[in-house]
């Protein structure tokens, strides 16, 4: 007598089995055999992905699918270049007869808005108005103007109006001053944080920049190391106050 025991195959695992290739074989039929019935020829060809792609490609690899390429819509934004596909129809891996048209649409790039007319508005007026076509203020700087006019009035922006620019672009307002500057001396900024710093001087009326970034001992970014003016120095409202920061690589 064999007394080895026969090892049982697991019922569940068997019909498993069964269920999974019926499934896989099942698709081989519809794909081979009733697709090409349902349309009549056996010229049926598996739709290719056309998303991402230029136009110029996509219209390649249709052709050499034996498909029409046809733009049907344009449509902005913000992660697709200009020109690239973003939709199409019907979808990859559909089946398609030979000679039959794909549909796509194409991205025509990121919404571009117009720079307004800023001019003799207020800063809060020209924010709610950059905020209202999905523009921001950027960098405020100031001048002594000795016209008349009312004080702290944008006198122009920059990109100048009716640039064209895409939405969340920044512009820049140059802003009138009237009357006497005031004076100041100098603080050392050495070592502190250029966004803290560039707020409270902006705010104080004066016109910061920043000339370059450089290695230095902080081991912070965009930490100041030198300052022009000096420390020290006599400064006027609506000086210009160039600063170097730092850059950890």
């Amino acid at each position: 007598m064999d007394r080895l025991k026969r090892r049982e195959f697991p019922p569940l695992l068997f019909y498993g089995l069964v269920i999974v290739g019926a499934f896989l074989l099942g698709i081989i039929i519809f794909n081979f055999l009733i697709m090409p019935v349902l349309v009549g020829r056996g010229d049926v060809v598996i739709v290719p992905a056309l998303q991402g792609m230029s136009m110029k490609q996509a219209e390649e690899v249709c052709g050499g699918e034996r498909l029409r390429f046809a733009v049907s819509g344009y449509r902005n934004s913000e992660e697709v270049p200009e020109g690239y596909v973003l939709e199409q129809a019907p979808r990859q891996g559909e089946g398609l007869k030979e000679g039959r048209t794909i549909k796509v649409i194409v991205s025509s790039g990121r919404r571009m808005e117009a720079v307004p007319d800023l001019a003799g508005k207020t800063v809060r007026e020209t924010e709610l108005q950059l905020s209202a076509i999905g523009l921001v203020r950027g960098r405020i700087i100031r001048v002594y103007a000795e016209s008349a006019g009312e004080d702290n009035a944008v006198l122009a922006g920059s990109p100048p109006a009716g640039t064209r620019v895409p939405r969340g672009a920044s512009v820049d307002l140059l802003i009138a001053m009237r009357g006497e500057p005031k004076k100041y001396v100098m603080p050392n900024l050495v070592g502190r944080d250029l966004p803290f710093a560039r707020d409270v001087l902006e705010k104080m009326g004066f016109n910061v920049v920043r000339v370059v970034s450089r290695r230095g001992g902080s081991k912070f970014p965009n930490a100041i190391v030198s300052q022009n003016p000096k420390r020290g120095s006599a400064i006027r409202e609506g000086d210009t106050i160039e600063l170097v920061v730092s850059t950890v690589e």
